[in-house]
């Protein structure tokens, strides 16, 4: 995925401002937090973050790319997830879609709580009553807003669904 910053193996490796995890999958933060870490992908989870931020921030995501671009015959779209982080961590889901002038996104209803015990979390959107969410798009993503500060989050799993 080129010009999706460090392109990392596919079991681990450094964090920085722009890290590509897989090809649908990746970590961009606002250089102003100067982030750094590591991340690695275990045997039965998706993705594990050791975040360290070294300065104020105004965004830290993980982003997952979608091939959802057509959702005129679809009532539903959401995700499915399942994670746990060291202490408490308060995640803001989001489907952003790309649009001729930059992008729209729109919030889930329901933010991600991550705890010490690993939880499942599922939330979506009934297309027919979120008119804020472009019918067509030429691209979509499913971004996870992480706090901004550092943190320990593991990933077990992450599943978008469109019904």
């Amino acid at each position: 995925m080129s010009g999706m910053g460090n392109s990392q193996p596919a079991n681990g490796g450094a964090l920085a401002a722009r890290v590509t995890f897989r090809h649908d999958l990746f970590l961009h933060a606002d250089p102003a937090l100067e982030v750094s870490g590591t991340w690695s992908a275990p045997s039965g989870r998706l993705l594990e973050l050791d975040i360290i931020t070294r300065a104020p921030g105004r965004w830290l995501a993980l982003h997952m790319k979608l091939n959802m671009q057509d959702l005129s015959r679809h009532l539903w779209l959401g995700f499915a997830c399942r994670s746990a982080g060291e202490e408490e961590i308060v995640i803001r889901p989001c489907l952003r879609s790309g649009t001729g002038d930059g992008f729209v996104d729109c919030f889930f209803p329901k933010h991600i709580l991550a705890t010490p015990e690993a939880f499942n979390h599922v939330d979506a959107f009934f297309l027919p009553a979120t008119r804020s969410i472009p019918r067509h798009a030429s691209w979509r993503e499913l971004v996870l807003f992480l706090p901004r500060e550092s943190l320990r989050w593991h990933l077990h799993d992450l599943r978008p669904f469109l019904i």
